[in-house]
């Protein structure tokens, strides 16, 4: 098990050791102290520019955000008994430690169905406050909050584009709120510059920083970071509009929200769950019972992504702005999208589907190519094993192995899933893969 001790005053930190990772939240990240990691150090600066004071309850679920982020970013699955299954004894201070500790083990439960791991958590006084916002629109360049009426990731992807697009068709006034990591912001301007109506962004990063300099890249919690940079955004936007609740979309297509695992070898390590609708219920669920004014929405759950592109309501956005998006899971090895991983072949099959030509550029723009190439086909290979299974295996218990559905609309989830399936099919024959 690893233990690691949370705190803003790195002075309040114990020494670091083989057992004991200490971290300093929202901490200066070009003044480490020897042994402590640090992680937040952007995130005050950005909360003071919503001009608006956050609740602190959406205040503590971003401290325990950042916190798992941390856990998942500085300790490596390689080092564990299994190769694995990390165990984290997490001690944190919260501003509001009592309003959180009845929901531990829920949090705890979300947190083993989203990455794997085993979390445990001790809650403390003494954590960060919700920061007192700037007041000075032209000094701090305060983020446009008024009309704004709801919230949606934005991540540079292509799914999180076309609901941006939705959104401002459909007159909503959203705030945009993206991760700004290194490469990802180049995107997300691209995008942001390209789209028309009325919309405001918060970037924000969560900058984590270890003091050994190892860190683990397979980050299974980062959907959990992006969650709650949404609902400080959601808070900030309901304090402005006085509404009761406020809209937090999550737009990301119904097949890999789902992530069925297309083989049985990819139930465990090769299987994501950061948009499975058990976990964003479970996420809802822990927002309702601390008292956070968010609806988590996707509005897509049961789209694939080409009825995604084929339904969006303005395609020539979309067209213009599609070689700008990346769905790529590898691009920043080497700033190009692959082609040949999963998150490629389904945005291939779906803009082959919808009927949206892009101009990208792939290392494989030929997928057939990949077939020679022993260690990268394994993602093409897995989707055809899955294309061969498709007329015989049964698609509720292969779905289900994900995790838990609502049994209400089992049967929507099952069609989309197998929609899904078609269209990769049908892009692969037009490849002459299959």
């Amino acid at each position: 098990m690893t233990h690691l001790v949370f705190h803003h005053n790195h002075q309040l930190l114990p020494p670091a050791r083989d057992d004991l990772l200490p971290v300093q939240l929202y901490g200066l990240s070009g003044r480490n102290h020897a042994g402590i990691s640090v992680i937040g150090n952007p995130i005050i600066d950005k909360i003071k520019r919503l001009g608006v004071q956050i609740p602190s309850q959406v205040m503590d679920f971003l401290t325990i955000a950042l916190a798992v982020t941390a856990a998942d970013t500085f300790v490596r699955r390689v080092d564990t008994e299994d190769g694995w299954t990390r165990q984290f004894s997490i001690q944190l201070p919260l501003h509001e430690p009592t309003r959180w500790q009845p929901l531990k083990r829920d949090l705890e439960r979300a947190l083993h169905f989203l990455s794997g791991d085993i979390w445990d958590f001790d809650f403390q006084k003494g954590g960060y406050p919700p920061p007192v916002p700037y007041r000075w629109p032209d000094r701090f360049q305060l983020i446009r909050l008024r009309g704004r009426d709801c919230v949606s990731l934005f991540s540079g992807g292509l799914d999180s584009a076309i609901g941006a697009i939705d959104l401002l068709a459909q007159g909503r006034a959203p705030l945009l709120v993206s991760h700004a990591y290194k490469g990802d912001k180049t995107h997300q301007d691209l995008i942001a510059e390209a789209l028309t109506g009325q919309y405001s962004r918060f970037e924000i990063n969560a900058d984590p920083h270890s003091y050994a300099g190892e860190t683990d890249i397979t980050m299974r919690t980062r959907s959990l970071n992006f969650l709650a940079f949404a609902a400080v955004g959601a808070c900030a936007v309901q304090a402005v509009s006085q509404a009761e609740i406020v809209d937090l979309f999550v737009p990301e297509n119904g097949f890999i929200s789902l992530n069925a695992p297309l083989t049985l070898r990819r139930i465990g390590t090769l299987s994501t769950r950061t948009t499975h609708p058990h976990f964003i219920k479970s996420i809802q669920d822990l927002f309702d019972a601390a008292g956070i004014p968010c609806r988590i929405i996707n509005p897509y759950q049961f789209k694939t992504k080409g009825q995604m592109v084929s339904d969006c309501q303005n395609r020539q956005s979309l067209a213009d702005i599609v070689d700008s998006t990346v769905s790529c899971s590898h691009w920043k090895r080497s700033n190009q999208q692959c082609g040949i991983c999963v998150p490629c072949i389904i945005r291939r099959a779906a803009l082959y589907s919808g009927g949206i030509r892009e101009n990208t550029e792939y290392i494989f723009d030929a997928v057939a190519n990949v077939l020679n190439e022993t260690d990268r086909r394994d993602d093409l290979m897995a989707l055809s094993i899955a294309l061969r299974q498709k007329a015989t295996r049964q698609p509720g218990p292969w779905i289900v192995d994900s995790g838990p559905l609502p049994p209400a609309e089992f049967k929507n989830f099952q069609k989309m899933f197998l929609d899904g399936l078609d269209e990769v099919e049908a892009f692969l024959k037009s490849e002459g893969v299959l």
